[in-house]
């Protein structure tokens, strides 16, 4: 027992030589941090670094999803361009088909409506282009752990039983995840018994932070807002603490990233003031704002453009290498 307790005293000169350690490393692979090809993001928005938990908040319909899967594709395409063989972007969903990723990483390969090649609305040439990015689909470091519509199977598995499947991956296939996507925290199931659904928020957070922690890489989880936040006047966009059941999600989080698509809750042609600016409410109008950023500066809100069916997502004002991923 003393010994186990011994690991967790750190000695000055462990303080001080832990600390130079990391910050030296940082200093090297600076060129290596992960962003997340949104321009007005990635300015404002220090690089997320290994061991940090982000959590993307937003209410139903809101893009919380999109935006992860069009950030998890910019990663895809960095780590591409590293030419790294055995880094991979690992996206965990409990909500969505793995068949519904494939779909929206083709269209954002192919541009075409994600609606209509769901419901099998297209010509054959379309079919040609899906199948012509299905091929780069299969070649992108990008594993999904999810329910398919193929296999059949319950997912329902709790987060410790994924990070040993994580563990197992790195040991015997030599695949590290640089960046793991979690979709989302209310919807993992609980471990053992745990029926008070406060409670169970409150421990997948805390093994959310661990998972960031033994496997070395950040971990951006969604969170499902409170209906009372949509429900204020103004600007809907969700506070620091507007998660649902727990604080502690907001609270453990190194930062926080809100949502808001205002065609959800306001008409369309409507305005709104963002910023001292007027904005017209359009289809492709999203706000974005960073409520929680450790060790930087949080606060800014601004809009971005967001394409829905085409799973894209760029700066409201145009930046120069910004275009869709893929």
């Amino acid at each position: 027992m003393t010994e186990d307790l011994m690991t967790a005293v750190y000695s000055p000169a462990d303080v001080a030589n832990y600390t130079l350690e990391i910050v030296r490393k940082r200093q090297e692979n600076k060129h290596l941090a992960l962003r997340t090809g949104v321009g007005t993001l990635d300015r404002f928005m220090r690089p997320v670094l290994p061991g940090e938990v982000i959590v993307v908040q937003a209410n139903t319909g809101q893009g919380k999803t999109s935006f992860m899967q069009i950030w998890a594709r910019s990663v895809v395409k960095q780590l591409q361009e590293r030419e790294t063989v055995n880094e991979v972007v690992v996206y965990i969903t409990y909500e969505t088909l793995v068949e519904e990723m494939g779909l929206y990483d083709l269209a954002s390969m192919t541009g075409l409506d994600g609606s209509e090649v769901w419901h099998g609305d297209i010509s054959e040439e379309d079919m040609a282009s899906l199948e012509s990015a299905g091929m780069r689909r299969s070649a992108m470091p990008l594993w999904v752990i999810g329910r398919s519509l193929k296999r059949k199977r319950q997912f329902d598995v709790p987060l410790s039983r994924i990070q040993e499947a994580l563990h197992t991956m790195e040991d015997e296939k030599g695949i590290i995840p640089a960046i793991i996507f979690l979709d989302y925290i209310q919807m993992v199931p609980p471990e053992g018994n745990q029926r008070d659904r406060r409670l169970a928020v409150i421990d997948i957070t805390d093994r959310i932070k661990e998972l960031a922690s033994t496997c070395g890489c950040p971990v951006v989880v969604g969170a499902q807002d409170k209906v009372e936040e949509f429900e204020k006047d103004g600007i809907k966009l969700p506070g620091t603490y507007g998660a649902q059941e727990s604080s502690r999600i907001a609270q453990d989080a190194d930062k926080v990233l809100s949502l808001w698509y205002p065609k959800a809750t306001n008409p369309l042609g409507s305005r709104l003031s963002l910023g001292g600016e007027s904005l017209e409410v359009t289809k492709d109008l999203m706000v974005l704002g960073i409520r929680k950023q450790r060790h930087a500066e949080a606060g800014h809100v601004f809009p971005v453009h967001f394409d829905p069916a085409r799973s894209t997502m760029t700066s409201w004002e145009y930046c120069q290498g910004e275009d869709v991923p893929f």
